[in-house]
């Protein structure tokens, strides 16, 4: 008999052994203020090349209706670790700030816990920006600069959200200016960094050496590193790569810079395309690309500061296609490139116009391990997994979408029709919300996108039982708590929030 079990648990682990080899890897690739038309594979008058990113279009379905669910940085990390939009969290508008404590709550599934549950390791190597708790001196912890103890652990981060492993800078052009691995700083803190030593950069503590342009650099690197190590290991791994590019401080590497002989914001355009190129070809160097699932993304909009003035003189549309730029409710402030590659799964060079935004990663990760969701988990969450292995619909992935500003002005989207609650962009692009009143615009925007991709006639007035319908649709969203199926969950509010919200009066 104890043979006989012991063969039994054997056999047993042998199997978990043998599913866990068969499972594919995932790495998720999110840029850094990079809108749709910053791809030229996307964008036929971009006048810049992005030979890696397209290379990896090619051999993927890309989809050509994607969206960040906030038009800003924070908000759009939440949603593809958890699969729920960030305005159901206690963040309404904005981003996490300097200093602040984590924003993902601890009991939440996350993605990275997902993938350990099925035998991966994980590992998070770039840009966090969800918070920390930071330690402070004589015990505890705080959200004031004054009061930490950057010796201390670093907790509340990606080691506490799944993340067996993690390296990066937090905030590239946030303080502390040091290198994070798992819950430590490298080096101490012994310098003060100016602000506007670069674009954007803000004041506060670093170490001695630290150098902007070596940031990319570092992550090509560390990230290189990883693929390596991962060929000679047995289990699955998931790997997130939230690149802090071309985010300021625009920071080209030396070996990079004058490369476009446009400006410095192109150079660093075409290294952040040459990292995700090094990213590839280490896959394939070290012959895992076949069995791994790559998603290509990024978090929301290009940004002003690539300064499309002097682009655009220099023949470089960065935003040829879509009105606004990143913060805005505008296209242009959340309509990014979207990829996935999985070589024998998915048709290469296949595209898609199905409205899809960048919280389906989390449904579509747990369609290829099989799991199921809890009720509780992941309430904006599609599966991509049909439609990327070719099954034809003619209905629609999400009955709506819904598209967030810096600001917290919401938009809702639902086939050709999108309506934004708000006179203005509800971000940075003019007019902004002050000037938009001043002109006594309308308190709502209606898009016919089909006829008017770049939002130019606003039809509020013309189909005041759209307004109606999306409206209801918005609502409906916000207060079950969910836009997927399934029972209905809390929002983070003490109280019925959105009954505040200005919504409009048909």
């Amino acid at each position: 008999m104890r043979t006989l079990t012991i063969l039994a648990l054997l056999s047993l682990a042998v199997s978990l052994q043998a599913a866990e080899s068969d499972r594919p890897n995932v790495i998720v690739i999110l840029a850094d203020d990079m809108g749709i038309d910053s791809v030229s594979a996307m964008n036929a008058r971009m006048g810049l090349s992005t030979p890696a990113i397209d290379q990896l279009m090619n051999e993927s379905m890309s989809f050509t209706d994607a969206h960040s669910t906030s038009a800003v940085c924070t908000p759009t990390r939440y949603s593809v670790l958890t699969g729920r939009y960030n305005w159901r969290s206690r963040l309404k508008r904005g981003i996490v700030g300097k200093w602040e404590r984590p924003l993902i709550d601890p009991s939440r599934l996350t993605l990275p816990e997902m993938f350990r549950e099925y035998g991966y390791d994980t590992a998070c190597i770039g840009k966090w920006h969800l918070g920390w708790h930071w330690p402070a001196e004589g015990g505890g912890t705080t959200e004031k600069l004054a009061e930490i103890d950057f010796t201390g652990a670093v907790t509340g981060g990606p080691n506490d959200h799944g993340f067996d492993y993690y390296f990066g800078d937090d905030v590239p052009n946030w303080p502390p200016y040091v290198w994070h691995e798992n819950e430590r700083l490298l080096g101490k803190i012994t310098a003060q960094m100016k602000a506007g030593v670069m674009v954007g950069v803000s004041a506060g503590p670093a170490v001695n050496d630290w150098d902007f342009r070596a940031v990319l650099a570092e992550y090509s690197k560390r990230c290189s590193h990883y693929l390596r190590e991962r060929a000679e290991q047995k289990r699955p791994f998931f790997l997130y790569v939230p690149l802090p590019s071309p985010h300021t401080p625009i920071a080209p590497h030396e070996d990079f810079r004058g490369t476009s002989k446009i400006s410095e914001y192109a150079d660093f355009l075409i290294q952040t395309d040459t990292t995700i190129g090094t990213l590839m070809s280490e896959l394939k160097d070290s012959e895992q690309a076949d069995n791994t699932v790559v998603i290509f993304t990024c978090d929301n909009g290009t940004s002003p500061k690539a300064d499309f003035p002097r682009l655009d003189a220099a023949g470089v549309r960065l935003n040829e296609h879509w009105r606004g730029w990143k913060a805005d409710a505008y296209e242009g402030g959340h309509r990014v490139p979207f990829a996935v590659r999985w070589p024998g799964r998915i048709e290469p060079g296949s595209q898609c116009e199905q409205t899809i935004t960048l919280a389906d990663v989390m449904a579509t990760c747990a369609d290829v391990l099989g799991h199921d969701l809890p009720a509780e988990a992941a309430e904006d969450s599609v599966s991509l997994l049909p439609t990327l292995q070719g099954q034809q619909t003619s209905e629609p992935l999400h009955d709506v979408v819904v598209h967030h500003s810096v600001s917290g002005h919401f938009a809702v989207r639902s086939g050709k029709w999108k309506l934004l609650f708000c006179r203005g962009s509800g971000g940075w692009s003019p007019p902004r919300e002050a000037e938009a009143e001043k002109q006594n615009l309308p308190p709502v925007q209606l898009y016919n996108l089909h006829d008017d991709p770049k939002e130019t006639v606003n039809l509020q007035a013309d189909h005041p039982e759209v307004v109606k319908q999306l409206t209801a649709e918005l609502r409906r969203v916000i207060e079950q708590g969910r836009s997927t199926p399934g029972p209905g969950q809390p929002n983070h509010a003490s109280a019925r929030w959105w009954q505040g919200l200005p919504w409009p009066q048909p």
